[in-house]
């Protein structure tokens, strides 16, 4: 989740700076932008969230918000009403899937938050890529500054993790004429070795085939196996 950051758009009370690390360090986020806020100390921060190192110690403020949005590939403001022309969502679930899948692919993501009171205005608002709507009751959809931000977070906290990416293609297994041909030459090498010293062998022999059926072979190891003992038995062949 290094890939998501929460900025703080003017926050004016610094318990509610306090009440959003406690948020992040809730849910496991550690990065926190504050742009023009008001003044505070770590004092009050630790008093509202116990031990927030974690965040502090990557906390950064900026003097406006395109400084604070300079480097970001994705922002994400949250409003509690759409607006004409632009681009209003409120499928948090879904949301918190895709933005998971976005940081971890193409990020960095911010989630910006507005000012306690007025939130964000239309022209901080037109900055974002798109807009969510916090699941909340319509008759009353004012949030706190750190409920907002602990529920955005909590819903990409709970959303899947992006898939790993594909593995590389795997080379082709080996047919089983490729290990015949192996097998035959362990043959052989038993064989030039004397290896077997009572019985036939044959027990050896299977043995050996359930051996090499369960390593699962590539087509190409199979072929480097056999050629390695190819030369080793005409090495020992040589000599005697």
């Amino acid at each position: 989740m290094n890939e998501i950051i929460v900025i703080l758009h003017r926050p004016q009370d610094p318990r509610n700076i306090g009440a959003v690390v406690r948020a992040m360090l809730n849910t496991g986020f550690r990065h926190l932008r504050l742009v023009d806020p008001a003044p505070f100390d770590d004092a009050a921060i630790a008093a509202i969230a116990h031990r927030p190192e974690p965040v502090l110690a990557q906390l950064a403020i900026y003097p406006h918000l395109a400084a604070a949005l300079a480097d970001i590939r994705h922002v994400v403001g949250t409003s509690d009403r759409p607006h004409p022309h632009l681009p209003w969502r409120n499928d948090v679930r879904q949301w918190a899937a895709e933005t998971r899948q976005r940081a971890a692919s193409a990020g960095p993501v911010a989630l910006l938050f507005g000012a306690e009171g007025n939130g964000l205005s239309r022209a901080e608002l037109s900055l974002c890529h798109e807009i969510i709507g916090l699941p909340v009751d319509p008759a009353y959809p004012a949030l706190n500054l750190a409920q907002a931000v602990l529920l955005a977070l909590y819903e990409l906290q709970q959303a899947a993790p992006p898939p790993a990416p594909p593995l590389p293609p795997a080379e082709p297994p080996a047919t089983i004429a490729a290990l015949d041909r192996l097998a035959a030459m362990c043959d052989e090498l038993i064989a030039a070795t004397n290896f077997v010293k009572s019985g036939d062998g044959r027990a050896l022999r299977q043995r050996l085939r359930a051996i090499i059926n369960r390593a699962a072979l590539s087509q190409r190891d199979a072929a480097i196996v056999t050629a390695l003992l190819r030369e080793a038995v005409r090495c020992m062949n040589r000599k005697t």
